[in-house]
Formats: C-alpha cells, sequence, structure tokens
C-alpha cells in the first residue's frame, strides 16, 4: 500500500505541473522549477487537507466506502467478571471516543471505574466487505476502584453495522483473561472527556457510520 501511495503522489504531482504549465503557457521540454515547486507544494496541502478532512466528504466516501467514527459512541460493556459474592457484573454503562483521520485511528473507552485507551489500532474491510476496528489498550482503574479491579492490557475488536442504527458490536479479551461483548449504539460528533458527561449528554442520535458526513 506503501508504494502505491507513493506512485499515486508522484502521479497527481506531475498531473498538477502539466496543468500549471499548460495555464501559463511554458514550455514543457525544459521543467520549469518554480513550477514543479508549485506542484509539489499543492500536492502536499492537498495530501493534509485529505487526511484531515476530506476523507469525510459524501462524494470521497462513496469511492472508499470507509465508515465515519470519528466523534463518540455510546452504549454498554457485558463483562465476564464475577462478584465476590458469586453474581454477574450487570451491564456497564460505557463510552468510547474514536479520533480518526484517512490513515489513522486511536480509541478511547471510559465507563465510570475506568480509562482504557488503545495503543495500536486499524481500521480494515473484511472480505466479506464489512469493516472491523480492532485495537490493543492499557486499562487504567479510577482510584476508588483499584480494590477490585486492577490496570491490565487487552485486545478488542467492533464490527461496524451497514444499516443506520445498528452501530458497533464486538468483544474484547484482557491479560486477565476476562472477556466481554461491546455494543455502541448512539454516536455525537462531540468529544467528551469522561463517562458521566457523556451519558447525561443529550445530542447523541442512532448510529449511522456509513451515511454521509
Amino acid at each position: 500500500m506503501k508504494g502505491i501511495r507513493q506512485q499515486v503522489t508522484v502521479g497527481i504531482v506531475c498531473l498538477v505541473w502539466l496543468a500549471l504549465a499548460l495555464l501559463t503557457g511554458e514550455a514543457l521540454s525544459p521543467t520549469p522549477l518554480r513550477l514543479f515547486s508549485a506542484a509539489g507544494t499543492t500536492v502536499a496541502i492537498v495530501a493534509l487537507a485529505y487526511e484531515r478532512w476530506l476523507w469525510r466528504w459524501r462524494l470521497v466516501r462513496r469511492f472508499t466506502g470507509s465508515p465515519l467514527l470519528h466523534g463518540t459512541w455510546r452504549g454498554e460493556v457485558v463483562t465476564s467478571v464475577i462478584r465476590e459474592d458469586g453474581t454477574p457484573v450487570p451491564p456497564i454503562p460505557a463510552v468510547l471516543h474514536v479520533v480518526q483521520s484517512a490513515s489513522r485511528v486511536s480509541v478511547s473507552l471510559f465507563t465510570a471505574d475506568s480509562l482504557s485507551t488503545s495503543t495500536h489500532a486499524s481500521l480494515r474491510c473484511g472480505d466479506d466487505g464489512r469493516w472491523c476496528l480492532r485495537w490493543q489498550f492499557s486499562n487504567q482503574p479510577r482510584p476508588g476502584a483499584r480494590q477490585r479491579s486492577q490496570r491490565h492490557r487487552g485486545v478488542a475488536e467492533l464490527w461496524i453495522g451497514a444499516v443506520p442504527g445498528e452501530g458497533l458490536r464486538g468483544e474484547y479479551f484482557t491479560d486477565r483473561r476476562t472477556y466481554g461483548e461491546l455494543s455502541l449504539a448512539e454516536w455525537s460528533p462531540r468529544r467528551y472527556g469522561s463517562a458521566s458527561t457523556a451519558l447525561a449528554a443529550t445530542d447523541f442520535a442512532r448510529a449511522a457510520p456509513h451515511a454521509a458526513g
């Protein structure tokens, strides 16, 4: 993929240079350095804009098929952890914050008791056409929860629904030999710094990751 991107970039530079040369009436034989420099600058600006913003546009995502996950997701975690009295832990309200660009993604998962941050994350399209968000995480319990939960690491994956309202569903595993399910059906474009503020917010809507941004 890196080689293909480099070839595409070189091709774009050449096309932009050619267009500038034709528009200004410059000779094409001896390459005008100033035009080539302008072409390189233009391509760099467009590439930066695409990486940060242009990839979200409706027309662009029709070609790439990439889902729009950037923002805050709200749902719950169902864990395999059993309480000391032998009863299962009830579903835990959770908030997932995703920072997404054209080539990168990072994830933070908030609950009332802990914060998990991704150490590595990727967004890939499977052979069946479904998109999957996978990440490795480090979980840091809040001070008041450390007696019942220690710091740990794990992996998680979420499958992105293709139909509005399906949201994100998946599972996680930890190095404590615990596991669970994740279900997030509500989305907001805003960024929240804690689970409490996000869970109390009223600007969340039904998830539609494949809808136009």
